[in-house]
């Protein structure tokens, strides 16, 4: 795994804005509405997210299945897996 890729990539998911996070899903043609989005970036700031550690990414998967609901939470892995390919 490329240390600078992967560095590039936790500082894209830790610095994500609501409005980032709207655009990424359009761009990739998945649903998710203004309210979804400031609840995802609300759970992806409660901690410093390492994209590398797959223990703590299925934590926050978890926690956005049941803080907000299993459709976010696959949205979410989705985008994640995008970011994970440049790794």
């Amino acid at each position: 795994m490329n240390a600078f890729m992967q560095q590039l990539v936790n500082h894209k998911i830790n610095s994500l804005t609501k409005d980032e996070l709207l655009q990424l899903a359009r761009q990739h043609q998945i649903t998710l509405n203004l309210d979804q989005a400031q609840k995802v970036i609300t759970i992806l700031r409660s901690e410093d997210i390492n994209i590398a550690n797959q223990e703590q990414v299925n934590r926050i998967l978890h926690r956005l299945q049941t803080n907000i609901d299993p459709y976010v939470s696959s949205v979410v892995n989705q985008l994640l897996k995008q970011f994970g390919s440049y790794l």
